[in-house]
């Protein structure tokens, strides 16, 4: 019989891929020890993460070891990080990322606040490259059976996609403004049911004797 096999345990139940990987792995070779040694609050944090239909990643223990759920998969990409970052420390896991990510794992560590981010810039490895990837996150405590803060959970979902998207839209109705501020006839555009001036080129502000801010 296989190490690997020899360590499956039967927690968590259930939980997916993830939880499989979880009961499948050999954690006495880690920093974090056998399931034996886990403590009641790492287990159920582990449990909400698992169930959880949103992305969720942990960093838990003195090495920050990685963990997380089915949701957050995807966003790992097709190779790479899956499954090797389970059970990892996380300098070692995202060594592209770990100087922005220490300091926020620290500042949660040392007791402050849950921290926020929107449509934030966060390049990672996947796919076989770094890619340029936009996370709204937040940053929270995770509490062991002491009291203690022992890891940090992370909820997140990317939002490349729709900054893009938005970029390109932004820079698509910059393009057709400076057309229509250059165009030598008299342009103007109208929008809402009221047809409420959007935009008037200095050939069309003429002809009806106004200032752009009187428009």
């Amino acid at each position: 019989m296989s190490d690997q096999r020899s360590a499956t345990t039967n927690f968590p139940v259930g939980g997916g891929e993830m939880g499989q990987l979880i009961r499948e792995k050999d954690w006495s070779k880690t920093s974090i020890g056998s399931q034996e040694q886990w403590s009641q609050s790492f287990k159920t944090t582990l449990n909400i993460l698992l169930y959880s239909k949103f992305p969720k990643f942990l960093w838990w223990g003195p090495d920050f070891l990685c963990f997380y759920n089915d949701a957050y998969r995807p966003s790992l990409g097709t190779e790479g990080k899956h499954p090797t970052i389970l059970g990892m420390p996380g300098k070692d896991a995202w060594p592209e990322t770990w100087s922005f990510s220490r300091p926020l794992i620290a500042q949660i560590m040392d007791g402050g606040e849950a921290l926020f981010f929107e449509n934030l810039l966060v390049p990672i490895t996947r796919n076989g490259k770094l890619e340029d990837v936009y996370w709204t996150f937040s940053f929270s405590p995770a509490i062991d059976d002491d009291g203690k803060i022992s890891g940090v959970i992370v909820t997140c979902v990317e939002t490349t996609e729709e900054v893009l998207t938005k970029s390109k839209l932004e820079r698509s109705e910059l393009k057709l403004r400076l057309i229509i501020q250059q165009a030598p006839a008299s342009i103007a555009t109208f929008k809402g049911p009221n047809y409420i001036t959007d935009i008037a080129n200095a050939n069309a502000l003429a002809l009806w004797g106004r200032k752009e801010n009187q428009i």
